[in-house]
């Protein structure tokens, strides 16, 4: 990636997009959804009644600090002429010179612009007046509840690839 990603960071995401969650992780995203869809629309056994977005707001920028410490941390795990040799190394099947530190950034820009996304709506949808359907209402809620726990998913992630590269880094030579 000859540019820099700054002016576009959701392109670093989709360029990394195969790295962002594993697939275990994913796939109990996945059922959890299906869990609150059906509790919530089908069988009623879900109840948002209690449920106000401005009270997530702390939760969300917990969730992008504890980001940005992550990504410090992972990037003191790497000497700088080892992203050096990332940025510039490109594997046979890679669409780009520097897919492998595209691969690094992106799950730390994807979980930064989840948690990014649900701070700003806890903080400007209070401030919505809307007349909504109930089932509307419904939806959105979990919509906004689906993207702050695959926030804190992708966080976990954080969490694996780090320990994983601490793991690996007493392996390498100095």
């Amino acid at each position: 990636m000859k540019s820099n990603f700054y002016n576009n960071p959701i392109k670093l995401v989709w360029l990394a997009s195969a790295n962002l969650l594993p697939n275990y992780l994913f796939v109990l995203w996945i059922l959890i959804i299906v869990f609150l869809f059906l509790g919530t629309v089908i069988f009623d056994f879900i109840s948002f009644d209690t449920f106000s977005i401005a009270s997530y707001f702390s939760a969300s920028l917990t969730g992008l600090t504890f980001t940005l410490a992550l990504f410090t941390a992972e990037k003191n795990v790497f000497k700088e002429k080892e992203l050096k040799i990332l940025a510039n190394y490109q594997g046979k099947n890679d669409k780009y010179k520097g897919q492998a530190l595209i691969e690094l950034l992106g799950p730390f820009v994807f979980t930064a612009l989840l948690f990014l996304i649900t701070g700003t709506l806890s903080l400007i949808v209070p401030f919505i007046k809307l007349e909504l359907s109930s089932d509307t209402t419904i939806l959105l809620i979990q919509g906004y509840i689906d993207i702050l726990l695959l926030g804190l998913f992708s966080l976990f992630n954080l969490v694996m690839i780090m320990l994983n590269d601490v793991y690996h880094s007493v392996n390498r030579d100095t």
